[in-house]
């Protein structure tokens, strides 16, 4: 079963800024001089709708997805704004693959409120945080409740935790080592960390090693093909290759696009004496990794 479990919708003008889109188009040109092949770039006459995820391009691009966990990004920080009403709706037209989770900023005031509207009027499953994008500190207690709600209503969390291209993001924020405290306080918590944390992905690893309810996402990790390697060698030199689960960010590239770029991992080390990341843990990732933490 294919479950891609990190997709957004969000489009260009209603959901992200000029300069968020600016940066974007940069990070965006950087990755592809390594992995053209691998990458989306749906719109070739204007650049700024190059990070669209309209509703018929994402039913397009998981057109071969059994079921999809989708978001909308609420981080008017760094220019991202997505109504988390839209994704409800977006679900509720698609329900027979898609599972909507929410969104919401630790630093409203009214944050908890707003987790519990989403979740229990909404019916959205999951929540999505981003520090880097939201500009708060995950190792202020002051959030702790915030997660504990989240813990009590038995929702998954997906954490970017892991750098970025958005200049007024905050890297003090973004190593995956500053969620341990939010771990401790919320040992029932479900975390997937996205992208393995990167360019922390050691972090991330011993990280997930040390608490069971931590896992993380290989969303963005093909685009750098050095370090992919070098993250699914670190997962499986410390054990915890089972804890990587599959998820394409979408619109930063399709879920086959993600699946092509997993096999191409071993191409950095042909023709060497270097370990090769086996076949069977490619798949796993892919197919099978995601029912530890998630229900369809």
């Amino acid at each position: 079963m294919l479950f891609d479990t990190h997709t957004n919708l969000m489009w260009y003008p209603d959901h992200m800024s000029d300069e968020f889109v600016a940066f974007a188009l940069a990070a965006k040109r950087a990755k592809m001089r390594l992995s053209p092949d691998v990458y989306y770039a749906d719109d070739a006459e204007d650049e700024r709708h190059a990070f669209d995820a309209r509703p018929e391009q994402l039913l397009a691009a998981t057109r071969d997805c059994d079921r999809v966990i989708v978001f909308g990004i609420k981080a008017a920080y760094c220019g991202m704004d997505v109504s988390q009403e839209l994704v409800a709706d977006f679900v509720s037209e698609n329900a027979d693959r898609f599972i909507g989770w929410c969104s919401v900023d630790p630093t409203d005031d009214d944050c908890i409120d707003q987790l519990v509207y989403n979740v229990e009027t909404l019916g959205l499953r999951g929540l999505k945080v981003a520090p880097i994008y939201q500009n708060w500190d995950p190792q202020d207690p002051k959030h702790l409740p915030f997660f504990k709600k989240a813990e009590s209503l038995g929702i998954p969390v997906n954490i970017h935790q892991g750098t970025s291209f958005v200049r007024p993001g905050p890297l003090k924020y973004a190593n995956p080592i500053q969620l341990e405290d939010i771990a401790i306080a919320c040992p029932e918590l479900r975390m997937i960390i996205s992208h393995m944390g990167h360019p922390w992905e050691d972090e991330c690893v011993v990280l997930i090693r040390k608490h069971p309810n931590l896992y993380t996402n290989v969303s963005a990790l093909h685009y750098r093909p050095r370090r992919h390697y070098q993250a699914f060698m670190s997962a499986i030199e410390y054990g915890v290759e089972h804890k990587l689960i599959f998820g394409s960010d979408f619109p930063s590239a399709t879920p086959a696009q993600v699946i092509a770029g997993q096999w191409k991992v071993n191409k950095v080390v042909e023709g060497t004496n270097f370990p090769r990341v086996p076949d069977e843990v490619i798949h796993n990732i892919i197919y099978e990794n995601w029912k530890q933490v998630l229900e369809v």
